[in-house]
């Protein structure tokens, strides 16, 4: 009965695991671009408060900068990634 499991359980197992890797893959250059963009946003921060001292603009922009840093998008993809190999994991347990 154990091995009929594995064998219904396999193509799943293999599927996760190629979704893993190319979602990890994805990550990699969706955290390069964010990283630009979060360094982008950064420089428009400074930018609105020393030339037109608007510390409205300043903080929306520092806010979208967190946003798009390591700490914010990246790590729910991150999330998702070590939530779909936990369940690989558990699959090739069983």
């Amino acid at each position: 009965m154990r091995i009929l499991f594995k064998l219904v359980l396999f193509p799943i197992s293999l599927l996760l695991s190629v979704c893993t890797a190319f979602l990890t893959f994805l990550l990699s250059i969706g955290v390069a671009i964010l990283y630009l963009l979060m360094i982008l946003c950064i420089f428009v921060a400074i930018g609105s408060f020393l030339f037109f001292q608007d510390g409205r603009v300043a903080l929306e922009a520092l806010i979208v900068g967190f946003i798009l840093s390591p700490y914010g998008l990246p790590m729910i993809g991150a999330t998702m990634i070590a939530f779909l190999e936990v369940l690989n994991q558990r699959i090739r347990s069983f």
